[in-house]
């Protein structure tokens, strides 16, 4: 077989046999940036059209069923495909640095690990909340209370059942431009209430997207490392 020289991007002819291995780490690496944005824009337009429909509320409750049902699961997958080991404060920072909810410089976010119990991250600037910010106090609360008290010790509690995560500050922004946007504590505690997996989260678990495994890479590298 020829060996294929790593593409920097898809310009010039259509290859019929292509595939993401083709190209090269840096068009890699502006790929994925695209992709975790797009995680987004997917979002926005799926609440948007339930809140046009059927009010704030409902995209709340809609917001929280949908991370709760997808968070765990590709929490799952990053940590065996990305080799992350460990139940502690870092394991959680690792998964959260490689989370596509965190798509990197529209969510600036920073960590600040104290020991395997105890940590920070903040969000200098979140594009989220810049997106709601115009729609007014309401819609603000509803993203950064109602949804996130919902679904942050979800994602936490994927990697360790006794982990939480609770706000220092968080918008509404007082004073208003505060920066960062928001700080929260995350803290391994035995006394932490583990939350049992959601209805949503089992019926995640049985599609053929959360059960995919990838095939080897072309050159037989496995997806998943050894």
């Amino acid at each position: 077989m020829t060996e294929r020289k790593p593409r920097p991007d898809y310009s010039g002819e259509f290859d019929p046999d292509f595939r993401f291995e083709d190209l090269s780490r840096d068009a890699l690496v502006r790929l994925v940036r695209e992709y975790a944005l797009i995680v987004h824009l997917l979002d926005r337009s799926g609440m948007t059209a339930v809140g046009l429909r059927y009010g704030q509320a409902a995209v709340e409750e809609i917001a929280i069923e949908e991370w709760k049902g997808a968070s765990p699961i590709y929490t799952d997958r990053i940590r065996e495909i990305m080799r992350i080991e460990g139940d502690g404060v870092s394991a959680i920072f690792k998964c959260l640095q490689l989370d596509p909810g965190f798509a990197f410089s529209y969510m600036d976010v920073e960590y600040e690990l104290v020991d395997e119990r105890h940590g920070y991250f903040q969000l200098r600037s979140c594009g989220a909340l810049l997106d709601v910010e115009p729609f007014g106090e309401r819609s603000v609360t509803g993203m950064c209370h109602t949804i996130e008290d919902g679904t942050f010790d979800v994602t936490a509690q994927a990697v360790n059942p006794k982990a939480r995560i609770r706000p220092v500050h968080r918008p509404p922004r007082n004073p208003a431009g505060r920066v960062p946007h928001c700080r929260w504590e995350v803290v391994i505690d035995d006394d932490t209430d583990t939350l049992p997996e959601a209805d949503i989260t089992r019926m995640t678990r049985g599609t053929t997207a959360a059960r995919h495994r990838f095939p080897a890479m072309r050159d037989g590298t496995p997806h998943i490392p050894g």
